[in-house]
């Protein structure tokens, strides 16, 4: 009797500890239904972690956009928007830069140089840039490529955007000036087929009133445009989150591109993160609603998914976001705190 007494008690104990091991593995894995998809999506939340806070004086008010590329083995580079505790305009910010040997531990500083400010002077000044998206081209004289909206100060301060080049990220030659207009969004380029495809924030107009959408333009490698912005994903207008805030875009493959792109409904600042992809040349908007991967139990109103998931293992990537207490265009009250993130993500093409 004691023995088949002390079998039961083995038997009950390991069925607990399985149902604990399953509700840990559903707590920190989550996988969505993406049957009706090309490709497979999993979040691992027990990844997320905090990558970047606001510790300067250029970084007081609120820190933006940012872009992480693995450069090397153990070179990984970041560059990112500040605002100090001036700010008055978009364009009185900072570009700002860090390094790091690992992708979670940065380091705040340009070699040879007191600060990590790459561009821009601050308020009163309209020097700066923002919306910057960077990548690397390998196949150019100057690799690394940056495009970039910024005010003209030779044309009346008009809002138009621009590409540079750099060998190293760090020293900046400009280029051009691309479209002489503003595409308020975080730009993603993806390099495809010898030509540069630019998701980047376009606009829709219903009943007099203006909806932010995904757009996206094609240029070759010169910036010379082949296909100008235009429209590829549109909100529900009549829905809870009728705009689409930015495209977060990579690329996984030939055929695939993944976007993250942010939900917002600008009456309530309601926000959630979502899912789109393009699919060989087709661009769908899915109903996948992933915020509570990125925020759960953080105090954040407001964040953006940064471009360029970066590798990490086969089928993996790490996608780097900012989350914010912040509701959007609240910039002038005390206490905003802004966070860098990572999180390892599962994308597998089908």
């Amino acid at each position: 009797m004691e023995f088949f007494m002390r079998r039961n008690l083995l038997f009950a104990a390991i069925l607990i500890l399985s149902f604990l091991s399953a509700c840990t593995s559903r707590r920190t894995i989550i996988r969505y239904d993406t049957s009706n998809m090309p490709f497979d999506l999993e979040i691992i939340r027990s990844s997320r972690e905090v990558v970047l806070t606001q510790t300067l004086p250029w970084e007081e008010q609120m820190m933006g956009y940012f872009k992480v590329l693995k450069t090397g083995d153990r070179q990984w580079q970041m560059w990112y928007s500040s605002w100090d505790n001036k700010r008055k305009d978009d364009y009185s910010d900072y570009l700002v830069y860090a390094h790091s040997t690992d992708g979670e531990h940065w380091i705040k500083n340009i070699p040879g140089k007191e600060t990590n400010i790459l561009r821009g002077t601050g308020h009163p000044q309209r020097d700066g840039l923002v919306e910057q998206d960077v990548f690397i081209d390998s196949t150019s004289q100057f690799p690394y490529k940056m495009i970039y909206t910024a005010k003209d100060s030779s044309d009346g301060w008009r809002e138009k955007t621009f590409v540079e080049e750099s060998k190293d990220g760090l020293d900046w030659v400009h280029k051009k000036i691309l479209w002489n207009q503003k595409h308020d969004s975080q730009f993603s380029v993806i390099l495809r087929n010898g030509q540069y495809q630019i998701y980047l924030r376009h606009w829709a107009t219903r009943n007099g009133s203006r909806y932010r959408t995904i757009g996206l333009a094609i240029t070759d490698k010169d910036w010379n445009t082949i296909e100008e912005p235009h429209n590829i994903l549109t909100a529900n207008f009549d829905g809870p989150f009728p705009h689409l805030y930015n495209p977060g875009a990579s690329r996984i493959s030939n055929d695939l591109d993944i976007l993250f792109p942010t939900f917002f409904n600008e009456k309530d600042n309601a926000v959630k993160f979502g899912l789109a992809y393009v699919y060989r040349n087709k661009a769908v908007l899915t109903d996948l609603n992933i915020t509570d991967a990125f925020l759960s139990g953080e105090p954040a109103n407001w964040g953006i998914v940064a471009p360029g998931l970066v590798p990490a293992g086969k089928n993996s990537y790490w996608l780097y976001y900012y989350a914010t207490n912040m509701v959007h265009s609240d910039y002038n009250k005390a206490g905003r705190h802004f966070k860098y993130y990572r999180i390892k993500i599962k994308v597998k093409e089908k």
